[in-house]
């Protein structure tokens, strides 16, 4: 029997938001490809997605690989609440979950920029709990991540918790921790599914 459901954010809840579209501002920014810009991001981005390193920490190792300074302007590659918003038939089926006395958490790989922008604007609060990455050190697949989630749901064996995430690659660990996994593709079939 299903007693829990563990959500991802970006991809499932919004119809974007998978990280990509920062290193392509970043690219239009400072007048490099797509590719030059992830090469610059890279290196640190691992350590800025579990909170290892501030975002000044993370503007430095891009300007020293760039070679140049980069504008205070030229940082602005950060998602705004309109990328981040929860698509309105995806609140509700989390709602409807929820009235059914499930429990339903959130496991995000998110940067503290992009999570404060969602926290300020109430995009957390359907859930019972939120396991963010960058507050809690683990990202996405690492298995420590999906473990924090379950240490969340007392009482509830990981073969009565569903994770939805929009990317295989995700669902893997899950599975390895005895969960039930579903690929999203698109809110009606994710209902449908439930």
């Amino acid at each position: 029997m299903i007693k829990a459901f563990l959500f991802d954010y970006g991809g499932v809840m919004t119809a974007g938001g998978g990280g990509n579209e920062l290193s392509e501002r970043l690219a239009i920014n400072i007048g490099v490809t797509n590719d030059e810009a992830w090469d610059l991001l890279m290196p640190v981005w691992d350590k800025f997605v579990r909170g290892k390193i501030t975002e000044a920490d993370l503007w430095r190792s891009v300007e020293a690989n760039f070679s140049h300074p980069i504008t205070i302007e030229q940082r602005n590659i950060w998602n705004k609440w309109h990328d981040m918003k929860p698509l309105p038939e995806m609140v509700r089926l989390v709602s409807d979950v929820r009235v059914k006395g499930l429990k339903v958490g959130l496991l995000s790989t998110v940067i503290p920029n992009t999570a404060y922008e969602i926290k300020e604007h109430g995009g957390y609060d359907i859930f019972d709990f939120c396991v963010l990455s960058f507050e809690n050190g683990f990202a996405k697949p690492e298995l420590e991540a999906y473990q924090q989630a379950l240490d969340h749901l007392d009482g509830i064996l990981p073969s009565e918790v569903v994770f939805i995430d929009d990317q295989e690659m995700c669902l893997v660990p899950a599975r390895k921790l005895g969960m039930k996994t579903i690929l999203f593709e698109n809110p009606d079939r994710l209902r449908r599914l439930l």
